[in-house]
């Protein structure tokens, strides 16, 4: 995996709620197409009316197989767009995923180089860990008598 093209957890969920957003909006122009095409077949099945019933009764099935292939494009759209929000999800998943093992690595690396300084340098371990106990007692003593004086 080229670490270029690498995308954050928070530039897949962008991702995915852009390509979200865009089968919401598609979804909407299917149903606003279907609503003008019954707009359009219910005037022409008024006006049919007084032209002939045969000519109304066409109109209206065409607008109903015009209303269904809209609805089934509006279907298949919005899932297509769960499918991809999903495989963003699932990306963004193996990111975060990957940037976890990537801190254990560099824990692990530093508790190894730790530890080896322990033992290359006892005493000045021990006395830097004395020192650094003597100055977050000494904060927590102060801390403490602050929020007492509150």
């Amino acid at each position: 995996m080229n670490e270029d093209n690498v995308k954050s957890p928070s530039q897949l969920a962008d991702q995915a709620r852009g390509t979200m957003g865009d089968a919401i909006d598609t979804a909407r122009n299917f149903a606003q197409a279907s609503r003008a095409a019954g707009d359009d077949a219910l005037n022409s099945v008024k006006d049919s009316v007084k032209d002939g019933a045969e000519d109304a009764k066409a109109l209206g099935q065409d607008a109903a197989m015009a209303a269904r292939s809209y609805g089934r494009d509006a279907k298949q759209t919005a899932k297509d767009a769960m499918d991809s929000g999903r495989a963003c999800a699932k990306d963004a998943v193996n990111a975060a995923g990957k940037k976890v093992d990537d801190l254990k690595d560099q824990f692990s690396s530093a508790r190894k180089q730790s530890e080896q300084y322990i033992m290359d340098q006892p005493v000045r371990a021990t006395l830097i860990a004395a020192a650094g106990g003597a100055i977050l007692t000494a904060l927590l003593v102060s801390f403490m008598r602050s929020s007492d004086r509150r």
